[in-house]
């Protein structure tokens, strides 16, 4: 079977070929700021967390940036060592995810794979959410993925 020109694949295309769909770490809109860094540390293949409803609708982004950044400004401000460092985890149990998260940046998994290289590149963006017609989070496609299909196409 002939292999599409790469002007015609699209997402869904690109994280089936690889064989692999990365789980992106997720947590509801109503989560407390703590779930999301266990969220994405238990989730090692991510570097965000994305933001849901009950419905699985994705509402918020926080990246692996923003909760250190949180954790460096919160930190910042007491004697740096352990003890900052507990009193840090303890804190964030009352802070929400709502609080650090961002609009994200979504795909559609029918979106053709060089619009969506094009989003990336020009916003400097390595990974991204995929979202399925009903805006459901259903994967994330990472610039790996997109070099992994690119390297069939290249002569």
């Amino acid at each position: 079977m002939d292999e599409k020109p790469i002007s015609d694949i699209r997402v869904s295309d690109v994280i089936e070929g690889t064989g692999k769909k990365t789980k992106p770490a997720t947590v509801s809109i109503d989560a407390r700021l703590r779930d999301a860094v266990v969220s994405i540390v238990e989730d090692s293949e991510t570097r965000k967390v994305y933001v849901v409803d009950k419905d699985g609708i994705l509402k918020g982004t926080i990246t692996l940036e923003t909760l250190l950044r949180y954790a460096g400004y919160t930190l910042g401000v007491r004697k740096v060592g352990v003890t900052s460092l507990l009193r840090w985890l303890a804190e964030i149990n009352n802070d929400k995810v709502t609080d650090v998260m961002t609009k994200p940046v979504r795909v559609l998994q029918n979106e053709m794979i060089v619009n969506v290289t094009r989003l990336m590149v020009e916003n400097h963006l390595n990974d991204l959410p995929i979202v399925n017609d009903e805006n459901k989070l259903v994967g994330e496609l990472n610039g790996l993925d997109i070099l992994r299909a690119s390297m069939k196409h290249w002569s």
